[in-house]
């Protein structure tokens, strides 16, 4: 867990998004580390719960921010499955009595696919529409093609185009695989990619983990 923890360390331009947009932060972790969260990804979090009391302590921070505009992403993966929260129906962190209160852990963030093999010429291809936008993701054959693995990634290495593969959801996401390839990720996109969330940090949040990262 130390490694984990000096990794994040390492990569604040990662987590703070990250915990910014998709963890429930509650009011208190909201004034302690109002200094170094993103308020543009707090503002678009669903899972903090908003009072009257914590949006007006906030309010100044909040009329600032931008709520970040998901329609312009070229890679942007469905953000939670299966029980994406609805306006009736979201998670409350600070509220015990909420109807249809969500256990955070167990919310699915993003789209990681399980499809056949693919040759790394045809990955590529698929790789390349994908980033220009010419595909049609709802009937397109590229539907049945597998996730790229680690080994398609050291095999190309550099070559490969990071700006893109970092905003895509299609790849066997790991913290290890995350790691492995640190030095390649683009920031940029890396931050709206849902599905590198999911598999590499949100099974390891919790507040104390948050506490040990930022102290």
């Amino acid at each position: 867990m130390n490694r984990k923890i000096q990794f994040w360390q390492n990569h604040f331009c990662w987590f703070i998004p990250f915990i910014s947009e998709h963890y429930p932060l509650t009011k208190f972790q909201l004034l302690q580390y109002e200094e170094i969260l993103d308020w543009d990804r707090i503002k678009s979090n669903p899972f903090i719960h908003w009072d009257n009391q914590t949006k007006s302590c906030f309010k100044e921070k909040l009329l600032d921010a931008r709520k970040i505009d998901y329609s312009l992403e070229v890679a942007y993966d469905k953000m939670m499955l299966p029980n994406y929260p609805s306006a009736n129906e979201f998670y409350l962190r600070e509220e015990e009595k909420a109807v249809g209160k969500i256990y955070w852990k167990d919310i699915f963030f993003g789209i990681q696919s399980d499809f056949l093999p693919l040759l790394d010429q045809l990955r590529m291809n698929y790789i390349w529409e994908f980033g220009c936008k010419t595909s049609s993701f709802t009937n397109h054959s590229i539907f049945q093609f597998t996730p790229l693995t680690s080994d398609f990634l050291v095999k190309y290495g550099s070559g490969l185009e990071w700006n893109l593969l970092s905003r895509f959801w299609d790849i066997e996401w790991s913290f290890e695989l995350l790691q492995q390839f640190e030095d390649y990720w683009v920031t940029e996109q890396l931050i709206h990619n849902h599905t590198a969330f999911n598999f590499c940090l949100k099974d390891d949040l919790d507040d104390e983990f948050i506490e040990k990262v930022l102290s």
